[in-house]
């Protein structure tokens, strides 16, 4: 590994004579196999475009101050980052950088956990965004990170080189102990095609049947052994990207779909119709852009819920009178009667391909109505997305007592549905008392363990400590447990990048749990 000190070593010297005959030779740019049919110089590309940069982001521990903002350290120390929006592109001195450069491409995954990269967005005329040419993922280098604690201090470092005391990201390890060539992350939440395969592809309704640790693992299975459900490795660096690029454990900064529980009755029926006549005073409830369901049924979970029309895009608004509004739906004309609601629900994939930048949400209004970007990935749609890799475990120990354990597997082929046999306990979830079980807290700190932010202390707000809640009911339910990320799209501020609901067994499903493909299923321990 490289060192820190000024003093070049001899294998820093090596690395450097390398780096400079990769930048001479195949590593200069990508270069398409025509013979294999995918970018074939991914290793040396990356390697050529490292410069040995260290970003860090200094954050008070919450028994020092319960502050969620930090200070950017180190070669972040002044560099700036703006979220753009469908009409404006905002300053990010991010986006050139080496460690932070995306790339949005077209790829697969093989049996053994290696990524295949088949077109580039800019670059080639192969790529797309809508399944014809196989999934979408976000494409950027190899990263190493360090976590550096004093008595008053966290300090994350991060690097597109290794250092001394620095950890691949997870992910970046195989589990044979080599390198992936790249680290590839879902751009959008799963949707899932006739055979019940997991897709990230653009412009479609988040699949609700894909939505628990069990389908997690069973769908995307049949993908082939290289393909999993959302694990770790992608949780972290969304995460370690918040904390880097925006000096904050606050997702707010962002924004997010945990404010629209928008629900309202249909006022005028209408035969053959591509709309939804409503209130004109509800109107404003509902988002140009957003997704919604049409039908007699106001529980979503039913499917009377949308026996008029399912998870249609609202394309405009047409006032008709000064009491009535239509929203106009996408696809084909449907018939309504004044026994119809119309309801929310959570954007389908695809809602920030418009922005103008890497990070942001498609409007600068109602920043809790909307998913978000952050490095190039698509987020916070208005539902929960399991991890497959993980299963927490709810022990009660007393009346009065209770705790969540954490359990990860490292190697998706060896994932459970009903066993923690294969997996490694990395952690436990704060303990609950009988006064705060099968209820929301505020978490305070974290500790870091394989890989994983698992949340310290319950007493936190939605603005202090990490800012995000635990939802956890150990002594009133014990067994295995999913673990739900993010949050639906009426939870509020208990929402975000940290948070977890942990009460749901691990075939639980309901039309506000979804999921997200990974290529990063296949790691070492």
């Amino acid at each position: 590994m490289a060192n820190t000190q000024k003093v070049m070593t001899l294998e820093d010297t090596a690395k450097l004579i390398a780096k400079v005959h990769a930048n001479a030779t195949d590593g200069a740019k990508f270069e398409y196999d025509n013979a294999k049919g995918e970018y074939g110089n991914v290793v040396a590309y990356m390697a050529a475009h490292t410069d040995g940069r260290v970003y860090g982001v200094k954050f008070p521990k919450y028994t020092y101050s319960n502050t969620p903002v930090g200070v950017k350290t180190r070669d972040n120390a002044n560099l700036t980052i703006e979220i753009s929006t469908n009409d404006k592109a905002g300053r990010d001195d991010y986006a050139a950088l080496p460690a932070f450069r995306v790339w949005d491409v077209n790829a697969t995954v093989d049996d053994d956990g290696v990524p295949h990269v088949t077109a580039i967005d800019g670059l080639d005329n192969r790529f797309k965004r809508d399944g014809t040419n196989g999934d979408v993922y976000v494409m950027t280098c190899p990263g190493y990170y360090k976590l550096e604690s004093t008595s008053t201090h966290n300090e994350f470092l991060y690097s597109d080189t290794q250092y001394d005391g620095y950890t691949p990201m997870p992910g970046v390890l195989l589990p044979d102990g080599s390198k992936r060539p790249c680290l590839l992350f879902a751009k959008y939440a799963a949707s899932l095609d006739s055979q019940q395969r997991p897709l990230s592809v653009s412009g479609k309704e988040i699949d609700r049947e894909f939505g628990s640790q069990n389908r997690a693992i069973d769908y995307a299975a049949k993908k082939g052994k290289g393909y999993a459900g959302r694990c770790a490795g992608d949780n972290f660096y969304i995460q370690l990207m918040l904390m880097i690029k925006y000096a904050t454990k606050n997702s707010d900064v962002l924004g997010g779909c945990w404010g629209y529980n928008s629900q309202t009755a249909v006022t005028t029926a209408e035969t053959n119709a591509k709309r939804v006549i409503i209130a004109a005073s509800a109107a404003g409830s509902f988002e140009v852009g957003s997704t919604v369901n049409v039908g007699t049924d106001r529980e979503r979970g039913n499917a009377g819920n949308y026996s008029s029309a399912r998870a249609r895009t609202i394309l405009s608004k047409t006032a008709i009178d000064a009491n009535n509004t239509a929203l106009n739906l996408d696809g084909d004309a449907i018939t309504t009667t004044t026994a119809c609601f119309v309801s929310s629900m959570p954007w389908k994939t695809g809602a920030t391909d418009k922005l103008l930048g890497i990070d942001g949400r498609p409007t600068t209004a109602n920043a809790t109505r909307q998913p978000v970007r952050l490095q190039g990935i698509e987020l916070f749609n208005g539902i929960y997305e399991t991890d497959a890799d993980l299963i927490a475990n709810s022990v009660k120990d007393s009346d009065d007592a209770g705790r969540v354990e954490l359990y990860r597997v490292f190697d998706i082929t060896k994932a459970s549905k009903t066993s923690t046999a294969n997996y490694t306990k990395i952690g436990e979830f704060p303990a609950r008392t009988k006064a705060i079980d099968n209820s929301w807290r505020y978490a305070e700190d974290f500790t870091l363990s394989n890989g994983v932010i698992i949340p310290t202390g319950l007493g936190a707000t939605s603005t202090t400590g990490m800012c995000d809640a635990i939802g956890a009911n150990p002594l009133t339910s014990q067994g295995l447990r999913q673990v739900l990320r993010f949050g639906s799209l009426w939870d509020g501020v208990r929402c975000g990048a940290f948070a977890a609901f942990l009460g749901f067994d691990l075939a639980g499903r309901w039309w506000n749990f979804g999921g997200r493909l990974s290529a990063l299923g296949r790691t070492k321990a």
